[in-house]
């Protein structure tokens, strides 16, 4: 019995989430493209665990208190602040 745990058969994962990080979660992006240092240093919220990408990361969709739009990060994008 798999309690708390579902195993899609077809895939052969498990539909528990692997996400490190909590929704409501102070981050910091570690790896941007953003060529701007101060992206470095901000604090970000976790706004939504998202699906895994084809790679299987992890992925969220996070917001920087100063900005006004949300960004689209994958987990190895982030750390905790």
């Amino acid at each position: 019995m798999n309690v708390g745990r579902e195993v899609n058969s077809t895939l052969g994962r498990s539909d528990v989430s692997q996400h490190k990080f909590k929704v409501g979660e102070a981050v910091r992006i570690v790896v941007s493209t953003d060529l701007r240092q101060a992206v470095k240093r901000e604090r970000f919220r976790v706004l939504r665990q998202l699906p895994e990408t084809p790679t299987g990361e992890p992925s969220y969709r996070v917001k920087g208190e100063s900005e006004g739009f949300e960004r689209l990060v994958g987990e190895r994008e982030i750390a905790s602040f």
